[in-house]
């Protein structure tokens, strides 16, 4: 975890709450989004509208959210079910994959998990994890440097939450990119650093989920 260095942005934050968009078209069709844009399906939008209900609790203040428009209509639920501000912020949006993108998973990865082997590996033409830490820093210090009267809820990605997570608890590469994030789990981080996750069946648990690599 952190070490008390000067990019410890732990210490300087509200609870803070982070998910993944709903599951989407492209999500049940096996193919690539980056930053490419994809509509929820039915089961996406229930999901969020699950999680808003459990996550009442929470005391969210507001939703910071990628301006991606899968991840935009989710926050959009949880805004609309919770009576909660959105502020979008392109620094949140999905890693490029290049020209992967709208390809199908299996075509270009064939039976890996993941698009990318490490921390700097990139696709043809996309990011990598490290390429995004830069503006994904550059959320982190603007939410450090406001007040916030409750907990904030992050709206992201897969793939751009794992930087976040990164950067706010100072974790290992290694651990930060099998770290899970599936669509119907949030993490709650706690000031102090201490993590849960809740799901949209209302269990729950700490630390956080990791999968295979």
């Amino acid at each position: 975890m952190n070490d008390g260095t000067k990019d410890d942005f732990r210490f300087n934050l509200p609870k803070i709450i982070v998910g993944r968009h709903g599951r989407t078209v492209s999500n049940r069709d096996g193919r690539i989004m980056g930053g490419s844009d994809s509509p929820l399906i039915l089961d996406g939008v229930q999901t969020a509208k699950e999680l808003a209900l459990i996550l009442a609790d929470e005391q969210i203040s507001a939703i910071f959210s990628s301006h991606l428009g899968r991840a935009a209509f989710t926050a959009s639920i949880y805004s609309e079910k919770l009576n909660i501000p959105i502020y979008f912020r392109p620094s949140l949006a999905e890693l490029s994959a290049g020209r992967w993108e709208k390809e199908y998973r299996c075509s270009v990865r064939g039976d890996l998990l993941t698009l990318r082997d490490s921390w700097l590996d990139r696709p043809p033409g996309g990011e990598s994890y490290q390429d995004a830490e830069f503006r994904i820093k550059s959320f982190l210090e603007e939410i450090s440097a406001g007040k916030s009267e409750g907990s904030l809820l992050v709206v992201g990605h897969a793939g751009a939450n794992r930087v976040f997570l990164k950067l706010l608890l100072n974790i290992e590469p290694s651990l930060a990119i099998t770290t899970s994030f599936p669509h119907d789990l949030v993490y709650a981080i706690e000031s102090q650093g201490e993590i849960r996750y809740r799901t949209s069946t209302d269990s729950s648990g700490r630390g956080l989920l990791l999968e295979a690599h």
